[in-house]
């Protein structure tokens, strides 16, 4: 169906006023001379219908092939009609006749204006001859004719460039309106950057979470998963939102214009536009720049800190340690000699008690400091994950904005690996989510499944993954808590630094 432009109507409301006007004063000026004969009723009839029919007529015929040459071969023929039965070239009606030539030359242009302007003109001459009143009006009224279609076509050029300039512009606003958002957005990007700057908290975890946080918030119900390439192989820094069943995957490189850091996995409920695909380059690009600031960081200090770290760690080891562990000997030598005062050496086993944990910190400070820094603990989790096969699907939404302490980081991953194995294996649900928020030495990461779920206070025969989960939260001095009813699915949460 043609979907006409608003000048297009304009004019055309303009043609059918003209066109009522004509037809009231023809008939007038026929009624007052001749009467009201039986030709003068059939050319007021032939006179209305036609007029009538040019008002009403659907835009669905200026769009169907030949619709405009139908309309306006009809037109013509009702025309000659009313012109053959009130006086041919000397009919009142004359003016009314150029209508189908305009019609034509407003629709279909200059040619159909010129091929039905013709068509009158060749009609109006043969009713001249039929009613023997050929004269100078036939050569005016054929003139006419070519003179409205000359007229009406370059009015309708002059107002379809016009029409086209203002789509241009429009277009135009529209695409400044997009690019002035995008810069905005990525100017607010920019200036979340520049506050982790000024906190002293930039590294990568962050600026992929700041990345993707922005994303989220500007297109609603999408996840997002960003991989960064490394010595090691690609991994995970940071992962949000959980992905629609039905969504729109799709892959963004990260790239500067002579690295290739990584990609971007972001899954949208709906199919994006061109443009708001350009908005995600736009958005990721400063991003990029980023991280290839931070790997240059990197590989400009990461010797010297390799090196600080080990120092820290020999000193600790063979000073801090050794005095401590002396110091605890001490203690154990002083309380033994207390026997006549018993609260005096339980005072001294208190302490002993705080300097043997505080031995056990020491040394995993110092195990931390010798472990180089590996990957993130949603990289390591979505690593162990994507080995399950078949349903349900496991979603990974961790807020990570620094790994845990290399100490922990193992027997964590095993907890959340080994709930979410369990419920892959067991809970008969559609969904595994593993979610939570990770700050080094503190954080919270629950595994959830909409499944058929179980009792937490039976352990099953045979099987010890509960027991095995329970005594690793123990080893790290983690709480782990298990929610779970049979039909409602089940939440297992891990929980540590409170």
């Amino acid at each position: 169906m043609l979907e006409l432009a608003p000048w297009e109507r304009r004019v055309h409301r303009v043609i059918t006023i003209t066109l009522w006007v004509a037809m009231i004063i023809g008939a007038s000026a026929d009624i007052i001379t001749r009467g009201l004969t039986t030709n003068v009723t059939i050319s007021l009839v032939s006179a209305v219908v036609y007029v009538v029919s040019a008002t009403t007529v659907s835009d669905r015929w200026f769009g169907v092939r030949f619709g405009i040459e139908t309309v306006t071969l009809m037109g013509a023929l009702v025309v000659a009609v009313t012109l053959t039965f009130s006086g041919g070239a000397d009919s009142p009606y004359l003016l009314m006749s150029v209508g189908p030539t305009a019609i034509a030359t407003l629709y279909g242009g200059i040619r159909a204006g010129l091929t039905t302007g013709l068509l009158s003109a060749g009609l109006l001459a043969l009713i001249s001859v039929a009613t023997d009143s050929l004269g100078t009006q036939v050569v005016s009224g054929m003139a006419l004719y070519i003179l409205f279609v000359l007229l009406l076509a370059t009015i309708r050029r002059l107002l379809q460039d016009i029409f086209n300039q203002a789509q241009s512009i429009a277009l135009e606003g529209q695409d400044a309106v997009r690019q002035f958002k995008s810069l905005e957005e990525t100017h607010n990007t920019l200036l979340q950057l520049s506050e982790d700057i000024s906190a002293g908290r930039l590294n990568a975890v962050d600026v992929g979470a700041t990345m993707l946080d922005a994303l989220i918030n500007r297109f609603p119900g999408s996840a997002g998963k960003l991989i960064v390439n490394h010595d090691q192989g690609a991994v995970v820094l940071a992962a949000r939102g959980v992905p629609e069943n039905e969504g729109f995957p799709r892959t963004y490189p990260l790239a500067t214009a002579d690295l290739q850091i990584g990609n971007l996995e972001f899954t949208t409920p709906e199919m994006l536009g061109q443009a708001e695909e350009q908005a995600i380059e736009d958005a990721i690009q400063p991003v990029a720049l980023a991280f290839a600031n931070l790997q240059l960081l990197e590989e400009i200090v990461g010797t010297a800190v390799a090196e600080e770290r080990i120092r820290l760690a020999r000193e600790m080891h063979d000073e801090i340690g050794p005095s401590l562990a002396s110091l605890g000997l001490a203690l154990d030598m002083t309380a033994m000699q207390q026997g006549d005062d018993p609260e005096l050496a339980a005072d001294l086993m208190v302490l002993r008690s705080n300097v043997t944990k505080l031995v056990e910190d020491v040394r995993a400070t110092v195990a931390d400091l010798r472990s180089a820094p590996g990957p993130t603990i949603t990289a390591r989790i979505i690593q162990a994950t994507v080995a399950f096969a078949g349903s349900p699907e496991v979603v990974v939404d961790i807020e990570e904005r620094r790994p845990p302490r290399p100490a922990i980081i193992g027997d964590l991953t095993a907890i959340v690996t080994e709930a979410a194995r369990n419920a892959h294996r067991h809970s008969k649900g559609t969904k595994i989510i593993i979610s939570g928020q990770v700050d080094r030495s503190r954080g919270i990461c629950a595994v959830s499944d909409d499944g058929v779920g179980f009792d937490p206070s039976v352990e099953p025969r045979g099987h010890f993954g509960l027991m095995g989960m329970k005594e690793r939260a123990e080893k790290i001095g983690a709480e782990i808590e298990f929610l779970s009813e049979p039909g409602v699915g089940t939440t297992i949460t891990i929980e540590w630094g409170k």
